[in-house]
């Protein structure tokens, strides 16, 4: 009688054990929808030659290498650099950014990697990519989620191809 007591002592606490992970959310899980919402936001303030809005979107301390491989650190910098080429070669340009894939390290810090596409490039503009990659790590601070680092690539062709 005893055995019997314990198995289904043992089985209930594995029952409640199953049904508690069962509910719990999924490892890694996060808010998917807040971090794609970083790519339109970041593409409506540069649109609009907002570059205060394109800084908001970035935490303190966050930094940025661009497709040069300049870096800049901290929101000022990010700011400046936006608001330099914003002014100059991609004055009036538009840009599309695409997120395609978010993955959560935590449910508050997520990576993100994204296409982008400029277009309105000006006549007589020196030859600048139009097109490329990037890669956002963004950690969740109170309801929104902030850029820490950004990393914008353009793909190279493949040598001989």
């Amino acid at each position: 009688m005893r055995g019997r007591i314990e198995m289904r002592t043992w089985m209930a606490a594995l029952a409640v054990l199953v049904l508690a992970v069962g509910l719990a959310p999924a490892a890694g899980a996060g808010d998917e929808d807040g971090v794609k919402a970083i790519g339109p936001a970041w593409a409506e303030a540069w649109n609009t030659a907002d570059m205060d809005a394109v800084a908001a979107l970035y935490a303190e301390g966050a930094d940025y290498v661009n497709f040069f491989g300049d870096a800049f650190s901290g929101v000022p910098a990010i700011q400046a650099a936006f608001a330099e080429i914003n002014s100059t070669a991609y004055k009036g340009t538009k840009i599309e950014i695409e997120t395609v894939a978010v993955s959560f390290i935590k449910p508050d810090v997520a990576v993100s990697d994204s296409t982008w596409k400029l277009t309105g490039i000006p006549a007589g503009a020196p030859p600048l990519p139009t097109e490329g990659q990037s890669t956002v790590v963004a950690v969740k601070q109170g309801d929104a989620w902030k850029i820490v680092a950004h990393r914008a690539r353009v793909p190279q062709p493949v040598p001989g191809q």
